[in-house]
């Protein structure tokens, strides 16, 4: 199979096409396409799960990245990031230290980011010791 960047992000290695359902635990390295159906758990510490609009995917996802165009009825726990697109449907809950949804997505969940993250993005809001901190009082 050949790599596709994918928004930055290689998501080429494996692929479950069309027509081709698959029940229990997938594991996976770098990275998986869904295009059939998928029911059980999907886990890879490093790699990127791609869920195709074709695809139905009924698992536990547990993964550094998740690109979600299909079906997805199942909890998502994912190191790096979660990308949710308009064409989506996902029912479950997400952990994940940064959350993309486009217009048109349905998500229906808890949405969980990490102390950790949360505390990076903090940092990087902070006025550095050049720039100026304003005060602005509402009317």
């Amino acid at each position: 199979m050949k790599l596709v960047k994918e928004n930055g992000i290689d998501t080429a290695s494996g692929l479950i096409g069309k027509g081709v359902e698959v029940t229990g635990d997938i594991l996976f390295t770098d990275g998986l396409r869904v295009e059939g159906r998928v029911n059980g758990s999907l886990v890879s510490e490093k790699g990127t799960l791609v869920i195709e609009e074709s695809a139905r995917v009924e698992a536990r996802v547990d993964v550094a990245v998740c690109l979600i165009s299909g079906i997805l009825d199942g909890n998502v726990k994912a190191k790096s990031r979660v990308e949710i697109r308009r064409t989506s449907r996902v029912r479950g809950d997400i952990i994940t230290p940064v959350l993309l949804v486009e217009e048109g997505a349905v998500l229906n969940g808890n949405v969980g980011m990490s102390a950790e993250a949360a505390g990076r993005l903090l940092d990087a809001t902070r006025p550095g010791d050049g720039e100026e901190n304003i005060l602005v009082k509402g009317a």
